[in-house]
């Protein structure tokens, strides 16, 4: 999909990241070359570089010193905006080098593709996920479970907002059959699904612990505890997606948080 560097590339790379300071940048644990399993904040016009960023190191394991860091911030934030753009597959290694006023050949000197790149700015976007767990975990019952259900939905649609062009990226990648951002996007996603099901499962068992079985009248229907949590994740995913459209059409942010509240609450609150 990218062409490789050229030597005389390579050279002006190599030239550019001299000055570096091992002894300030040590190497961490990695994922992938070049890739730190402690994300650095997706702005890239912080100086000096921020701490978590000291883990960091190019495709030959160098650690990252003060300039490669900046660098390596500028194609991060050069891919999100190209992204917002147009799709991944039309993305070339030589538009996001130009966008930063480089050559292909430092590119290279970060990441393997355009893919590497949009792959670590999604596991950047996944660092969300504990918090929404922890919020789904809690009670959903009364005035305090319409609370919480409006903070959740408050948080994942300003999640979107701040990660939009890398999460449909993402998702569009995913839905491709890209297999590493399918897995990164899965990785994003079960967790809520899980929580959002155990909280259905919960609800369930406390309505069979209060409740005789139900005689011959209609009970309005069963509701499966994992399809009712992949549809609460998948419509929270779209819902948030498209807020803007929807509050362009007429519902007010908050009327669209509220309504958003009451329908994850109904689920999860669930006796059926």
């Amino acid at each position: 999909m990218n062409s490789a560097p050229d030597s005389s590339d390579a050279a002006l790379a190599a030239n550019e990241e001299t000055s570096r300071t091992p002894d300030a940048f040590g190497i961490g644990t990695t994922d992938a070359p070049g890739m730190s399993t402690t994300a650095p904040p997706v702005g890239i016009d912080a100086d000096p570089p921020d701490p978590a960023d000291e883990v960091l190191v190019d495709q030959a394991g160098r650690p990252l010193g003060p300039r490669a860091l900046k660098t390596r911030r500028k194609i991060l934030e050069a891919t999100t905006a190209l992204l917002g753009e147009k799709p991944l597959r039309e993305m070339r290694v030589i538009d996001i080098a130009r966008r930063i006023g480089s050559s292909p050949a430092t590119f290279y000197q970060y990441f393997k593709d355009v893919e590497d790149v949009v792959l670590y700015l999604a596991g950047q976007a996944k660092e969300a996920t504990p918090q929404l767990v922890e919020i789904i975990g809690g009670d959903w019952e009364g005035a305090e479970g319409l609370e919480r259900g409006k903070r959740l939905a408050n948080l994942v649609i300003d999640h979107w907002e701040k990660y939009a062009p890398v999460l449909r990226a993402r998702n569009n990648a995913s839905d491709e059959g890209h297999p590493a951002l399918r897995e990164e996007r899965m990785a994003a996603m079960m967790p809520l699904v899980e929580a959002f099901q155990q909280a259905i499962e919960r609800s369930q068992a406390r309505a069979a612990a209060e409740t005789p079985e139900a005689g011959p009248a209609f009970d309005g229907g069963h509701v499966d505890p994992f399809a009712g949590a992949t549809t609460l994740a998948s419509c929270l995913e779209r819902t948030s997606m498209y807020h803007r459209f929807i509050e362009e059409a007429g519902s007010s942010r908050e009327s669209l948080v509220e309504t958003t509240a009451v329908f994850l609450q109904g689920m999860l609150t669930s006796r059926r």
